[in-house]
């Protein structure tokens, strides 16, 4: 080998070996950077709720009645509670049959200054099977008899102030 390459060679190892640590932090290393996702805030949204008219302070919305139509062996009366407006502390959706038979479900407190609906569910005795029950809505303990309606597709029973019901 020539003088002259090991002259490079020496050069290029030298000068390596000196800046070698000029890339390299002085010190403890410092801790790496975690990423902490934003928190996600669910978007909440409210299904508007049509205001019962006028006259009808609640009404019973009619999902099914009859067999439970997934299983077929569970006899079942299943809607929504809908109150007009105002604070009840007790709202209740019973049923009485021809023999004074009485299925009630407590929805409990209901209202404020918007119309409420809530979801029921009753299962009488498999007995009353094509029989036609009275559905009734009782505010507060005062007891309403209900009118049937046919709107739109839709079956309701309606309470109206004029129609209260003595126990």
């Amino acid at each position: 080998m020539n003088l002259k390459a090991a002259g490079i060679l020496i050069l290029t190892v030298a000068a390596l070996a000196v800046f070698s640590g000029c890339t390299a932090t002085t010190g403890p290393t410092p801790p790496a950077t975690v990423l902490t996702p934003e928190p996600i805030t669910p978007l909440t949204t409210t299904t508007p709720i049509t205001p019962l008219p006028a006259g009808e302070i609640a009404r019973i919305k009619v999902d099914h009645f009859g067999m439970d139509t997934t299983t077929a062996t569970v006899y079942e009366f299943r809607g929504k509670v809908q109150i007009r407006d105002g604070a009840y502390k007790d709202v209740q959706v019973v049923i009485r049959y021809p023999d004074s038979q009485e299925y009630s479900f407590d929805a409990g407190g209901m209202g404020g200054a918007e119309p409420v609906i809530r979801e029921f569910a009753l299962f009488p005795a498999d007995r009353y099977k094509g029989t036609n029950p009275d559905k009734i809505i009782v505010l507060d303990g005062k007891r309403y008899a209900t009118t049937y309606r046919y709107e739109n597709g839709a079956i309701a029973w309606v309470a109206t102030t004029d129609n209260p019901l003595n126990k």
